[in-house]
């Protein structure tokens, strides 16, 4: 019995410091947390054939997924405040590949929230190009150079 009231004050304790952390965020930004992310990844090369595949710890998206040009592969997540989470992606073209995270939480920073802030969510889209990977910043309406290709 003691320890269910201790476990359930420890847990009361946790929430209490993170809607507190949340709301000092959003005084400090005078802009509320997202809370759903949707991640865009688009085939924008010159080439007509690219594979992606995404995965976090805990969850693996699947097998490679082809994207002809044009093409938008998606997924989209609640963020978890207690237990936030990484996704990352391997990205192969003819000749090159890159790994990278399109996902991450930002403790210290908003630089990933900043680009993919879209009213009260957060949409990332990653565009890959010939010149490199670049992710839509939003706000400014403009694709920022973030990768370049690892050539093989």
């Amino acid at each position: 019995m003691i320890r269910n009231v201790a476990a359930l004050l420890l847990v009361t304790v946790g929430l209490s410091l993170v809607e507190a952390q949340l709301e000092f965020e959003s005084e400090k930004t005078n802009v509320q947390p997202i809370s759903k992310y949707f991640i865009h990844l688009v085939n924008d090369l010159s080439i007509p054939d690219m594979t992606v595949h995404c995965k976090s710890v805990d969850n693996d998206l699947g097998i490679y997924h082809s994207l002809k040009l044009g093409d938008d592969y998606q997924f989209n997540f609640a963020y978890n405040f207690l237990k936030p989470t990484v996704y990352w992606c391997k990205v192969d073209k003819p000749n090159a590949y890159i790994f990278f995270q399109c996902f991450w939480p930002e403790k210290n920073s908003t630089w990933l929230r900043d680009r993919c802030r879209n009213g009260d969510v957060g949409t990332c889209t990653w565009k890959f190009k010939d010149g490199g990977i670049y992710l839509r910043n939003n706000a400014a309406n403009t694709d920022e150079l973030v990768h370049t290709w690892i050539n093989m």
